[in-house]
């Protein structure tokens, strides 16, 4: 059962699916692209709902490189992390009447 580690980064759960994938190639069975694009998918945190529905509805799952999956999420994964860093030690005050 392949998934994603809590904050694991991207780059590092491929790193660990390229490794069983070569295993699995290695002893002669095969992975379609669509299966790989699938499992991905469908591991990601419930925060990247919305990057999982886009690729859904937009992308050829069978067509899509491994590599240019990898590099939609790296960059998603920059953003949600800017994003966390920019609401850090912000604070909202509220005006009482």
């Amino acid at each position: 059962m392949f998934a994603i580690k809590d904050h694991e980064s991207i780059q590092s759960m491929v790193s660990r699916l390229q490794v069983i994938l070569n295993s699995l190639r290695s002893l002669g069975s095969t992975v379609s692209q669509y299966e790989i694009n699938d499992r991905i998918l469908r591991i990601l945190p419930a925060e990247w709902r919305a990057q999982e529905t886009a690729l859904r509805t937009c992308r050829d799952l069978e067509a899509m490189p491994l590599e240019e999956l990898v590099g939609i999420f790296t960059i998603y994964e920059q953003v949600i992390q800017n994003d966390a860093g920019s609401t850090k030690g912000k604070v909202l005050a509220l005006k009482s009447s």
